[in-house]
């Protein structure tokens, strides 16, 4: 890693920040590791007397908050000269609605009427989605800004594949405290470790250094800056067709919660096979993350989004021909390497598309339009249920292969023309 930074000899603060974002990101994984959202917060909405409904509203709700008001910071995070400090300020009231839930869960689970509970839940989930909304676009920026472009690939692979290790250990140690901890203890105890955990990761956020502004040379109006989004698409081609391969790609990842259900089902394969499955895609996650960051640096994000839309096609069309069980290893496999992919490199080619002064308008408006996509997800639950799984992954595949060809043939690097 120490090679990583001898090509940056004038800037004493590169080795730094990398190290102190790195373990800033994987820490903070590993705090939501204990509060999964797909498993842990869908049963405490159980436990609280929240409906199938409420549990079908997490994921909805969380998307939501986590991509719509990032438009309405955006403007206000490029005026700054400065990034660090609104990030500290929005940073620590993202780890803060954790520290409530906590005390709700222990102070008023089972003492008040079902019904409250589960309002009070969605409400400090909102602030919780809502919060980390508005640290974004500074987080965003100030990450761009002092990150050299060519290691900022390396920078989201070595935050992810230390976030999914140290993720396995708190996979682990919360199905120790959900057996050691009766209701609803064991879901404070979970709770305030997400608070304490992501408050050791904002202590590394102080260590950040910000040498230089970057305050944005054209300054606008709410008024002006909202009027003028939609020029930022029309006249920027390259960023109009990479919003269009991203919103399929993020369709087809409809056919991810469904590729586990399918092989147990097709194949009568036992339960424990979800655990398999899940060490597949874990272990092809952190390789992954290895390749990919290497890659993004050395030959540009372009190349790494056309893969994870080609790996999800390939996930789905070998689901859907798959003879036998073993098959489904390499579907997992395919699966684990687009997470990977749009892990690394979705947010990373967008810091490259837009100009340096539009990184936090660019950023807000690619999750506005093409994050919502995901919510595709539900649709993909009706096509499961009323036509079966294999119409699933034909429709899932379909979006895929038409990510795949928009990446290769409309998208261009970035790193190979100037902004237009």
């Amino acid at each position: 890693m120490l090679n990583w930074f001898d090509a940056y000899p004038d800037d004493q603060f590169v080795k730094r920040n990398f190290l102190a974002n790195t373990f800033d990101g994987a820490i903070y994984t590993f705090a939501m590791s204990f509060i999964s959202l797909s498993t842990v917060m869908p049963l405490f909405v159980k436990k609280i007397g929240g409906s199938n409904f409420a549990v079908a509203l997490i994921p909805v709700l969380w998307t939501i908050g986590v991509n719509f008001p990032q438009i309405f910071v955006a403007n206000f995070v490029r005026k700054k000269p400065y990034k660090k400090p609104l990030l500290l300020l929005t940073a620590l009231f993202q780890r803060l609605p954790w520290l409530l839930l906590a005390l709700f869960s222990l102070l008023l689970a089972d003492k008040i009427t079902s019904g409250i509970q589960v309002i009070i839940f969605f409400v400090l989930l909102g602030l919780a989605a809502i919060a980390s909304s508005i640290n974004l676009p500074g987080w965003f920026d100030l990450i761009a800004k002092v990150t050299p472009v060519k290691i900022r690939g390396r920078l989201f692979a070595s935050r992810a594949v230390l976030g999914s290790l140290l993720g396995l250990f708190g996979g682990w140690l919360t199905n120790i405290i959900l057996s050691e901890f009766s209701y609803p203890l064991g879901f404070t105890i979970l709770f305030f470790l997400t608070f304490v955990i992501m408050m050791l990761s904002y202590i590394l956020l102080f260590l950040i250094k910000e040498t230089e502004p970057n305050p944005a040379k054209e300054n606008f109006r709410y008024k002006a800056f909202f009027q003028r989004i939609p020029s930022l698409i029309i006249n920027n081609k390259n960023y109009r067709n990479y919003l269009a391969a991203d919103a399929f790609l993020i369709a087809s990842l409809m056919a991810d919660a469904f590729f586990a259900i399918n092989a147990i089902e097709k194949f009568n394969l036992p339960d424990a096979y979800a655990g398999v499955f899940t060490l597949i895609i874990m272990g092809s996650i952190i390789a992954g993350n290895f390749l990919f960051g290497y890659m993004g640096d050395k030959m540009g994000h372009k190349i790494n989004m056309w893969i994870a839309s080609s790996s999800m096609a390939a996930a789905c069309i070998i689901a859907l021909l798959a003879p036998s069980a073993g098959y489904y290893f390499v579907v997992f496999i395919f699966s684990g390497f687009t997470a990977t992919l749009i892990q690394v490199s979705r947010i990373g080619i967008i810091a490259e598309i837009s100009s340096e002064d539009d990184r936090p308008t660019y950023v807000a408006v690619t999750n506005m339009i093409t994050s919502p996509f995901i919510l595709l997800g539900i649709a993909g639950g009706w096509i499961a249920s009323s036509f079966g799984y294999n119409y699933l992954f034909a429709f899932a595949g379909s979006m895929a292969l038409l990510s795949s060809a928009l990446f290769y043939f409309k998208v261009k690097e970035p790193r190979l023309q100037s902004i237009n």
